[in-house]
């Protein structure tokens, strides 16, 4: 594909206006590169939701127009790009992020949090009709959703994390207003369910608001049931208010 520009980009549609943009990486040891992303609207021109779609790695943020395009609700699509080039896509993480022990995992998908978190602030401030925002992903998409609503509470509503290791502890609490779907393949072998089933029920006894839904014969992937859901998740949770 060919790279989004750092200046604005306009491009109309028939399904509403798709903008590209940037902000400046976090200044850290170790910072994360600075990333661009698209925005556009569907159903509406100033819709009240808000949705930030997280690709995986090695994707692009093309992945999510097909499936955003069937939500059935009004809704602002964010769709962010990772910033470090990797096979046919982007990738979010340094290609030794896997190689890293837990708290420096945690810390590198903190930091890409923390950008992810400015582009919601900024879309915020530009659109200030919006009342409610989601956040999804899959795999390094998922774990960054989840930290997203893990650690901004105050700017996210919904997450649906899908194939995620849910890194990181609350600091905090979570308003019970507040929904966490995980979404997750029995076969996965990435993501072990059972650990997925464990660490969903330890949250829970913390007084997380998160649930889990699992798929059989499903791997480290999407499934046409799977999406199902997502779809009706996301579509109930954006239209509340």
């Amino acid at each position: 594909m060919k790279p989004f520009k750092a200046t604005s980009l306009v491009i109309l549609s028939l399904l509403g206006i798709a903008c590209a943009s940037t902000l400046p990486g976090i200044p850290s040891q170790g910072a994360s590169q600075p990333l661009f992303y698209k925005t556009y609207t569907l159903g509406s021109e100033k819709p009240e939701g808000l949705l930030v779609a997280l690709h995986y790695s090695g994707s692009t943020p093309e992945f999510w127009d097909e499936h955003v395009k069937t939500l059935g609700t009004a809704v602002r699509v964010v769709l962010p790009r990772g910033a470090r080039p990797h096979r046919e896509g982007f990738t979010w993480f340094p290609a030794e992020h896997e190689q890293r022990d837990g708290l420096r995992k945690t810390a590198e998908v903190e930091r890409v949090a923390a950008q992810l978190a400015d582009i919601i602030r900024e879309v915020r401030r530009e659109h200030p009709e919006i009342r409610r925002v989601a956040v999804t992903g899959f795999s390094y998409g998922g774990d960054l959703a989840w930290l997203l609503a893990l650690r901004y509470p105050e700017l996210v509503d919904v997450a649906v994390p899908m194939g995620t290791r849910l890194l990181g502890e609350p600091t905090r609490s979570l308003p019970s207003s507040h929904q966490v779907l995980v979404l997750q393949g029995e076969d996965d072998p990435i993501i072990p369910l059972r650990q997925t089933l464990a660490r969903v029920a330890d949250l829970k006894a913390v007084g997380v608001p998160i649930d889990v839904r699992t798929y059989p014969a499903l791997g480290h992937d999407v499934s046409p049931q799977l999406l199902e859901d997502w779809r009706g998740f996301l579509r109930q949770a954006l239209q509340e208010h």
